[in-house]
């Protein structure tokens, strides 16, 4: 089986999996991974760090729910930051989301920002932290997307802009299901590893530069 063969495989493997947990574990493994990343951003910003926006993927179908985590960014200030998927090219757009009314179905039917009513960032704009979706993920950091390279592509243009700004990449993380964590997942030489991740177990990786995210 050829690379894009095995990736193929390894996804569809990856979302039976996830569709097959049940629904009160996977709420209850949701609001978990939520509370944790909360802590881990409490964590951050008490040692100083500066935390003024967050993107984070709004939940589709099986994937772990967000909403704790969107809601308590809300209450307390930190920006949302949600990505609207453009097929046309495979691009993403970020837009400050305040509030779920300002959130359609998109690309893929998936909730997305309104371009009537969300506030769009502008192109250069570099969230603090992002949170990343994933169908499976593994500890080196490789992480198993939906085929798109929606993510992939992102990064890239993020690096770009960081590089422009002379600043810092933020930190990707993935959150997920313990369940699904992989030995080993396919990657090749375009895919993008994440920092860590979160699971209801709680937190795991080391960045690819031998910093802890954690």
């Amino acid at each position: 089986m050829n690379r894009s063969g095995e990736k193929q495989a390894a996804r569809k493997a990856a979302a039976l999996k996830r569709d097959a947990l049940p629904e009160a574990n996977r709420m209850a493994w949701s609001d978990t991974v939520c509370q944790l990343a909360v802590e881990w951003l409490r964590r951050r910003i008490g040692q100083g760090e500066t935390i003024r926006s967050v993107m984070v993927y709004v939940p589709f179908r099986s994937e772990l729910d967000t909403t704790l985590l969107i809601e308590w960014c809300w209450r307390t200030g930190v920006s949302v930051i949600i990505p609207r998927c453009i097929r046309s090219d495979r691009s993403m757009e970020l837009y400050a989301i305040e509030a779920w009314d300002e959130l359609s179905p998109g690309a893929y039917g998936i909730r997305e920002p309104d371009p009537v009513t969300a506030k769009r960032c502008k192109a250069a704009f570099i969230p603090d932290v992002v949170f990343v979706p994933g169908l499976a993920f593994d500890r080196g950091g490789g992480r198993l997307g939906y085929g798109g390279g929606y993510y992939d592509r992102f990064h890239e243009r993020l690096a770009a802009s960081a590089r422009l700004a002379g600043s810092a990449m933020p930190a990707w993380i993935a959150l997920g299901y313990e369940a699904q964590q992989a030995d080993a997942v396919p990657m090749d030489g375009h895919d993008v590893y994440v920092d860590g991740g979160i699971t209801e177990l709680g937190y795991w990786g080391v960045a690819t530069d031998g910093s802890d995210p954690f």
